[in-house]
């Protein structure tokens, strides 16, 4: 019996063009550092120490494994950067809003499952802070969620697509993969929780495709397919009573 539902949240539950947004978080950082690392340099180690946090092994945070990175690289230190980041996710980060986009559906998904009874995890790739990330879900409408879990950089020791990222997630919750269901928008990503025997919900709004795979979803469609689909599944608090 199903008991969670993962949701991906950016090009998932946030409209998004992931590329657009992407470029204009870096184009937002370099500048904003620039009196500290020159912005080259910063963004070519932003980038290597992002690659070795999607490498994690798990024995280290995500944070951790960034910032292990990172700061040796730029040859700063934690008390020097960490405050610059945090300033940088509190004042600057907010103004990226507007290449984003927003769907009323998001919140009815969401809160339609939460009604039902099931577990919701914002499944959203941990390689940003928790700051970016609340940021992001004001932006969906889908901050005032009971959330079970919200995976971040600081609570995170995998990241998308490796699959030990779906299964940490299934310790955390105390659940078995064969009891979640993933919905993302993004099929080297979302779909890969398959591998260990979730159900996947293929979004197709903002729908990411490199062809680099043959993962296929149990399900597809639209938010608004999704919203049905949810109305549709059996609601879990009938069995509390």
């Amino acid at each position: 019996m199903l008991k969670a539902i993962l949701f991906d949240l950016d090009g998932t539950l946030l409209p998004l063009d992931l590329e657009v947004f992407v470029h204009k978080y870096f184009e937002s950082l370099g500048p904003f550092f620039a009196h500290k690392v020159e912005p080259k340099r910063f963004l070519k180690e932003l980038m290597s120490a992002t690659e070795a946090m999607i490498k994690n092994t798990g024995t280290l945070t995500n944070e951790e494994v960034f910032m292990g990175k990172f700061l040796p690289a730029v040859e700063r230190g934690k008390e020097e950067m960490y405050p610059m980041f945090e300033e940088f996710y509190s004042n600057k980060f907010p103004q990226l809003k507007e290449y984003a986009g927003h769907s009323a559906l998001a919140e009815k998904i969401v809160g339609q499952a939460v009604v039902k009874g099931y577990k919701v995890v914002l499944a959203t790739n941990p390689i940003f802070p928790e700051m970016a990330t609340r940021h992001r879900m004001e932006w969906a409408g889908v901050d005032q969620i009971d959330w079970e879990l919200v995976t971040t950089y600081e609570n995170s020791r995998f990241s998308k697509p490796n699959p030990l990222y779906f299964s940490e997630v299934c310790s955390k919750l105390d659940v078995l993969p064969q009891e979640c269901l993933m919905v993302g928008n993004d099929v080297q990503e979302d779909l890969v929780a398959g591998t260990i025997e979730m159900q996947t919900y293929l979004v197709t709004d903002c729908l990411i495709d490199r062809g680099t795979s043959n993962y296929q979803p149990d399900y597809r469609g639209s938010l608004q397919e999704l919203y049905e689909f949810i109305c549709q599944i059996p609601n879990l608090t009938q069995f509390d009573k």
